[in-house]
């Protein structure tokens, strides 16, 4: 009976050891702070800034050919303002369909890209959390998925280091 006795105080003894290792990251600190996304968004918004350059120079040379039409359209024949009228119309159509379909391309470019991320902190995530012992890692932010957790159970500086780091080092 003794042994019974001191085999169930071992058993619970071992299970009372087997705590889970709980932690949660800040993922709006965690996407702020990547570097690489930083890198991301950087790339994607020197883009877009160019492909507005470029469109704002052919804009420009628009404007100036409505200005001209403006100002000496009324001395124009009937027949040669309905077609200056209707090229500068189809030139501003033009324009604006080629600003939509690069900016478009870019948009669906950068979506892609940013999930690609995602998908890769994620995964990081999981390999940090098997690789130091965790049970669950939780994902905090303001929609509110972590409630609460004791400040001690947070963890987002280093997986911050441990990804900045591997990005680092993929990049050299």
């Amino acid at each position: 009976m003794k042994k019974i006795g001191i085999l169930v105080i071992i058993a619970i003894l071992s299970i009372a050891c087997q705590t889970e290792k709980t932690a949660y990251v800040d993922t709006e600190q965690l996407f702020k702070d990547y570097q690489e996304l930083t890198d991301v968004k950087e790339r994607f918004t020197k883009q877009n800034d160019a492909i507005l350059s470029d469109l704002e120079v052919k804009i420009q040379a628009y404007q100036i050919k409505e200005d001209l039409f403006r100002k000496n359209g009324p001395t124009m024949a009937r027949k040669k303002q309905e077609e200056k009228y209707n090229e500068l119309a189809a030139e501003a159509q033009q324009l604006q369909q080629e600003r939509q379909a690069r900016l478009g391309k870019l948009q669906v470019e950068s979506q892609g890209a940013i999930d690609s991320l995602l998908t890769k902190v994620k995964d990081k995530v999981k390999e940090y959390g098997k690789n130091n012992g965790y049970t669950y890692i939780y994902g905090s932010n303001d929609a509110g998925s972590v409630m609460y957790a004791k400040e001690e159970l947070n963890i987002t500086e280093s997986v911050l280091e441990y990804l900045n780091g591997a990005y680092k080092g993929s990049k050299e």
